[in-house]
């Protein structure tokens, strides 16, 4: 009986891969053809805004995003400059982060951001840990993504009562 069965397994299995012989690849030429990432993938490396006119950082040290954080992975230090806060150090740990965007999504003044780009394989473990120096040249280097916290923010507003009613 159970000899039967394996034997079945077998043509079964030999069917359907005999089947898939004329098929064409799917396979790319990687450096010279390049598949399309989807624009809502979170795959990417973060970077620190600044103010497109005035040169000046917009994080203005509030600690919610280090707070959020269900890694433990940013670690702010605070700075008081002109009766404002500023991030005197940030770090961001991104071999253990797990994109989960949550920073992103609770910024009030949109300073923290998800990149476009793939992070980019390193050699060394420090290449890992973004500092505020290289997360606002990966701000300035790479194309943001579609995600910034008033974006995400207004999509989880509730909707209004009238629309409720309607529908």
């Amino acid at each position: 009986m159970n000899i039967i069965k394996v034997v079945k397994n077998i043509f079964r299995n030999l069917k359907f891969t005999l089947g898939n012989i004329p098929k064409k690849a799917i396979t790319i030429s990687y450096p010279e053809e390049r598949k399309n990432l989807p624009d809502r993938l979170r795959i990417g490396t973060f970077g620190l805004t600044s103010n497109k006119e005035t040169g000046e950082e917009n994080c203005i040290a509030c600690k919610l995003c280090e707070r959020i954080c269900p890694s433990n992975i940013i670690d702010i230090e605070i700075e008081k400059r002109d009766g404002r806060g500023f991030a005197k150090k940030f770090f961001l740990d991104l071999q253990s982060c797990i994109q989960c965007e949550l920073c992103v999504q609770i910024c009030p003044v949109d300073a923290i951001i998800m990149m476009k780009v793939p992070a980019s394989p390193v050699t060394l473990r420090s290449d890992l840990y973004l500092t505020k120096t290289k997360m606002m040249n990966n701000a300035k280097k790479y194309e943001e993504s579609w995600a910034k916290g008033s974006i995400l923010q207004k999509s989880f507003k509730p909707a209004p009562k009238e629309v409720k009613e309607n529908a």
